[in-house]
């Protein structure tokens, strides 16, 4: 029973990625560089630079956090992701480029189930 209340406590927060303030919009630029990113999150009001501890916050409560963040790293999630912080990008598109691995994505998207599986691993 544990185990299924949990899967589904994970699927939620998988559902609920990046629904924080400061990542309202969870749009990222997939193919933009690591210094390109920097400078987004730095130089920009609308870019937030996330860390792989920031997204752990996101986790529900109970969730260990650092055992999120070392689960999250340890199966491919990104040390940190650089996201629009002001609107939804792309949102009702019919561009063929949106969420293709090569430009425009989406955190819940491409994350959404990495986020479930560190949530059920940590909770």
């Amino acid at each position: 029973m544990r185990k299924i209340l949990m899967t589904g406590v994970a699927t939620l927060a998988s559902l609920l990625l990046f629904a924080g303030t400061a990542s309202a919009h969870e749009c990222f630029i997939d193919n933009r560089s690591d210094q390109g990113d920097a400078k987004a999150g730095t130089n920009s009001t609308v870019w937030t630079i996330l860390t792989a501890q920031d997204i752990a916050g996101f986790a529900p409560p109970g969730t260990d956090q650092a055992c999120f963040a070392a689960f999250w790293l340890a199966n491919g999630g990104p040390e940190s992701v650089t996201v629009r912080s002001d609107k939804t990008i792309g949102a009702g598109s019919a561009n063929p480029n949106l969420a293709d691995g090569q430009g425009l994505e989406h955190a819940e998207d491409v994350f959404g189930a990495l986020f479930g599986a560190a949530v059920e691993a940590c909770s």
